[in-house]
């Protein structure tokens, strides 16, 4: 079972709970890994033997993977993000939060209509920015890693449910003996399949199997000789999005990819997920064209292009080539 919740301070254990702060994360699993830097000690006393030393600047590392969906509640009092309100936030706010995504909020324009919304779009954070506390229940114990930052990346593939695939690292903490928390919360909305989206490339609508994204966050420990173990927290200090899209090959009047190719043409690529308000998500990329191939599926000639997700003017506002909306 994985906890996570949004830290007040940075480092500091906001005490995540299995009704509030529940994350379904698919069977595929979380994989959970602590990392040290290990000291030996070579002494020239005659032999090639290592002395024993010690492990020091334990890093975490924790990857999983969620389903992409909404928090659809049904009947006239809806109480979900179809709304627009922080107070109907989706599951996965705190992990979007955690890797420097911002949500701007838009309130329905009558209550009723259900036409509200939340768009989260890359920012540069002051200091650390936001960071979530997890607590990984696994082995009859408790793992708590406390000043998380991370990075996703997404997977739409047409007939299935769309995921999210999450990358954090943070601090160690000891872990403890702890049974799973009894009766959890969990939210029962079924995610939407990858079908009859709309999605398109320009104002191209091509034929397609499958939108990736890589957000491309990277993440830099910051040693510390005053902290505890040595690690004062992570930081993010880069980041280069990606996508990949791979469309049926068409002619060049229809969709000029080598074209796009040649003279570095931006693009707006969309993928559109879902048809139930509250239960809706798309998402919206400026991307430049790296690199055009030709591939097969299924005896069919495919056009796979990978993009990088670029501002197409400098005028643009920052961030706005990566958009992340449910609705």
């Amino acid at each position: 079972m994985l906890l996570a919740k949004i830290e007040g301070t940075y480092g500091i254990d906001p005490t995540p709970t299995a009704a509030l702060n529940l994350m379904a994360v698919t069977r595929a699993g979380v994989q959970f890994s602590v990392k040290y830097d290990h000291l030996t000690r070579q002494i020239l006393d005659g032999t090639l033997s290592k002395v024993s030393g010690l492990n020091a600047m334990p890093e975490v590392q924790l990857n999983f993977a969620v389903e992409i969906r909404g928090n659809r509640t049904n009947g006239a009092a809806h109480t979900d993000i179809s709304e627009g309100a922080s107070t109907y936030k989706i599951e996965i706010d705190p992990l979007l939060r955690a890797c420097d995504l911002v949500p701007t909020y838009t309130v329905e324009t009558v209550s009723g209509n259900r036409d509200g919304y939340v768009i989260y779009t890359p920012t540069v954070p002051t200091n650390e920015g936001e960071s979530v506390t997890f607590y990984y229940y696994t082995g009859n114990k408790l793992h708590k890693i406390t000043g998380a930052k991370g990075t996703v990346n997404g997977k739409l593939d047409a007939g299935k449910f769309a995921m999210l695939d999450f990358s954090f690292k943070g601090i160690y903490n000891a872990i403890t003996d702890a049974a799973i928390p009894s009766s959890p919360t969990w939210l029962n909305t079924t995610p939407p399949i990858f079908v009859n989206s709309g999605s398109t490339v320009g104002a191209y609508s091509p034929v397609f199997q499958s939108l990736n994204f890589d957000l491309g966050n990277s993440i830099a420990r910051r040693d510390d000789a005053n902290a505890t173990t040595g690690v004062r927290g992570f930081l993010k200090i880069n980041r280069d999005s990606k996508l990949t899209i791979d469309p049926e090959s068409v002619a060049e009047a229809t969709s000029p990819f080598w074209a796009d190719l040649a003279a570095g043409t931006p693009r707006t690529i969309t993928g559109l997920l879902g048809t139930q308000s509250g239960n809706k998500f798309s998402a919206t990329f400026a991307g430049v064209p790296q690199g055009v191939g030709y591939g097969d599926r299924s005896g069919i000639r495919t056009q796979p292009i990978d993009y990088s997700i670029e501002r197409a003017n400098l005028s643009d506002a920052p961030g706005a080539e990566f958009q992340l909306k449910f609705y």
